[in-house]
């Protein structure tokens, strides 16, 4: 229990039953105009948008929105994309140094999932350069979820606002099987203007600033565990696993909230309704009563259970297309590399996200 009335669950089998059960919504109980406060106030743009985001809106309207954007993340429509992913890993890796220092965030574990997501979206990938900055300031705010920031965040989501607007009153440009053309044409999907709007934001945001820390994070690892890059090195088919272990390890979504709609128990603890609880997840997915040796990175790990991606209804959309991104991306990073060590590297100082400010390896 925190000074500001917050509860926060460490245990794996309590941020399951929090992220599970029904009685925990994500929106509290007497209302208010942001999954974060109780507040009543007018929205800012920033509370305006993320109202619309499926992550944080409850059933019903949640599983509707949900099903109108979940055609392109379906595991056929990703076997469908693969090709493309292989290709432009290619082509980010085909202009960097083969050895010496080598920056790997901005030059790949960015770049990377946000062409994919635009690519999903419809996007121009000449825009793609215009997401960095934006969707930084956007996850700093979502990341303290303070006034001031969420104050702050008002800004970048005007211009999120604007740049999906013109986007989609110019959608005949774009290709005919994007996904805003798609939610664009369907008269079906009983979706409003801004949920059509505001979840491509959420979709581009969530879509590459996830996937990058876990590319990111598992570079690291790896530099940081010769052991291990040895092994993917001599048994590629060990990938898949190695995956799973860093989102296990390094969690790039490190706590998930949500509030109770009624009183609750977590074992002997008791939680009275109208209270914001966050499971912490990196610290479930490091809990020893669940996962045998839980602080040791361990790329054949077997029944690797981790929740880095939740559990129940809000259970990521994109978990398929990470996974699939990470995959590739290892595939096509290793056998350029004859070693792989550490150089330097900055974390963020966020406590949502496990996310690196800088990653630079020393390669050859």
């Amino acid at each position: 229990h925190s000074d500001e009335g917050v509860v926060y669950l460490t245990r794996y089998n309590d941020c399951i039953e929090l992220l599970s059960n029904n009685k925990f919504r994500r929106n509290p109980p007497v209302g208010g105009c942001n999954p974060f406060s109780e507040t009543q106030r007018a929205q800012t743009p920033l509370e305006a948008m993320i109202s619309h985001w499926m992550i944080f809106m409850d059933p019903p309207r949640h599983d509707i929105v949900r099903k109108s954007f979940m055609q392109p993340f379906s595991a056929k429509s990703i076997k469908l994309l693969e090709p493309f992913i292989q290709h432009q890993s290619h082509q980010l890796l085909e202009g960097l140094p083969q050895k010496g220092e080598l920056e790997l965030l901005e030059n790949y574990a960015f770049s990377l999932p946000v062409l994919i997501i635009a690519k999903i979206l419809g996007v121009p990938q000449s825009d793609t350069g215009l997401f960095r900055t934006w969707s930084a300031l956007l996850t700093q705010a979502l990341d303290t979820a303070s006034e001031e920031d969420i104050i702050k965040g008002a800004e970048v989501a005007l211009l999120f606002k604007e740049y999906f607007e013109s986007l989609i009153n110019r959608r005949h440009t774009l290709a005919a099987d994007c996904l805003i053309n798609s939610l664009a044409n369907e008269q079906n999907l009983n979706l409003s203007n801004d949920e059509i709007l505001y979840g491509c934001v959420f979709l581009l945001w969530s879509g590459h600033e996830t996937t990058k820390n876990l590319i990111a994070n598992g570079i690291k690892l790896l530099a940081e565990h010769p052991n291990s890059f040895a092994k993917l090195k001599q048994q590629p088919d060990l990938i898949e696993n190695a995956v799973e272990e860093m989102l296990r390890f390094e969690s790039p979504v490190q706590k998930i909230s949500r509030w109770t709609h009624e009183d609750a128990y977590f074992g002997e603890h008791f939680v009275q309704k109208g209270t914001l609880i966050t499971a912490l997840i990196g610290a479930a997915n490091r809990d020893p009563s669940i996962f045998q040796l839980a602080n040791h990175f361990n790329i054949q790990r077997s029944k690797n259970r981790h929740i880095a991606f939740g559990s129940g209804i809000h259970h990521c959309l994109g978990a398929v297309l990470a996974k699939t991104e990470a995959r590739i991306a290892f595939s096509t990073l290793l056998p350029r590399l004859n070693s792989l060590a550490p150089n330097q590297h900055k974390w963020r100082t966020y406590s949502a996200f496990r996310s690196l400010e800088t990653l630079t390896v020393t390669i050859s």
